[in-house]
């Protein structure tokens, strides 16, 4: 091995030890910037019971939620009426769920809705479903 492939193997060598020397560090700021992230918009992560494919519901930090799996995915929103405040009702044969007071309707399909529910942010780590939802007071009252 000639000087030049020793001096390149070298700093090669010692690029990938400075890596993994600086990259929990890296992880650890990372995760609190996210944690940080999480705080100024108001959110907190909670964990979600086991989620199938299709529609289903949860209590989670005592609000009712709406989630629907599909191909991997999973879409949450609250389950009330936003103009109303009526609990939203979900009818299984349309795969929509249905406002009875206003009779507005809503399907997960991504199309445009003439109901706007409130979405929720999720992400999928270690195994298990998280949703953010908002702190405190913005519960809707029934």
């Amino acid at each position: 091995m000639d000087r030049r492939s020793f001096l390149k193997e070298l700093v090669q060598s010692l690029t990938d030890t400075g890596k993994e020397i600086v990259s929990p560090f890296i992880e650890q700021d990372m995760a609190k910037i996210g944690r940080a992230a999480d705080v100024l918009n108001g959110v907190s992560w909670h964990r979600l019971d086991p989620v199938g494919s299709g529609y289903s519901e949860q209590v989670c930090d005592g609000r009712l939620i709406c989630l629907y799996g599909h191909d991997g995915k999973l879409t949450v929103c609250g389950k009330s009426c936003p103009d109303c405040h009526e609990l939203l009702s979900w009818i299984a044969y349309a795969r929509q769920l249905h406002c009875p007071a206003c009779g507005k309707n809503y399907t997960f399909t991504g199309e445009e809705q003439p109901l706007k529910l409130e979405g929720y942010q999720v992400k999928h780590e270690k195994g298990s479903w998280w949703v953010a939802l908002p702190e405190g007071g913005d519960r809707p009252h029934a």
